[in-house]
């Protein structure tokens, strides 16, 4: 089990929050979002965690980590997973990784609706299922809704490769 499987959907602190704007090359951006998708975390609650472990790891061990990041980027070294240091005084806490996801769904950030035949786009999707009193984990759980959902994505990747 990776180390944000660990806290897949669990809350986070309820306090003012400030947004945090980080540069990273395509290919590390596409690999961490997939792996986020994965395991049903959002980037930011991902992100989230691993700063926290990183404040808890510098708390718990001093300067530890932050001696072994200037190391490695100094030496131009990417930081194997494998070193990192480990908490030995963490509580363990439940997980809960089987969390609802459309992601299958999604064809050019819009998802479809099978109650009425229409694309939404992905972001409001939840208010759109709210014009038919219901929302959206009801809807792609319904399995006589989920072939017809997946029908409209077959049929959407199907008009695009024309």
């Amino acid at each position: 089990m990776s180390y944000l499987e660990q806290f897949a959907r669990n809350k986070r602190r309820k306090e003012p929050s400030t947004v945090l704007t980080a540069r990273l090359p395509d290919s590390l951006y596409e690999n961490f979002k997939e792996h986020c998708d994965e395991l049903g975390l959002s980037m930011s609650e991902a992100i989230y965690l691993l700063v926290e472990r990183e404040i808890t790891v510098n708390q718990k061990t001093g300067k530890e980590s932050a001696a072994y990041i200037s190391k490695h980027i100094q030496s131009g070294e990417e930081a194997a997973t494998n070193t990192r240091p480990v908490i030995k005084d963490t509580i363990k806490m439940q997980t809960n990784t089987k969390r609802f996801t459309v992601k299958q769904w999604e064809v050019d950030r819009e998802l479809p609706c099978p109650i009425c035949n229409s694309w939404s786009n992905a972001g409001n999707f939840s208010r759109h299922a709210k014009k038919h009193y219901t929302n959206t984990q009801a809807i792609f759980t319904n399995q006589e809704y989920i072939k017809k959902a997946d029908e409209m994505v077959r049929q959407r990747k199907a008009e695009q490769n024309l």
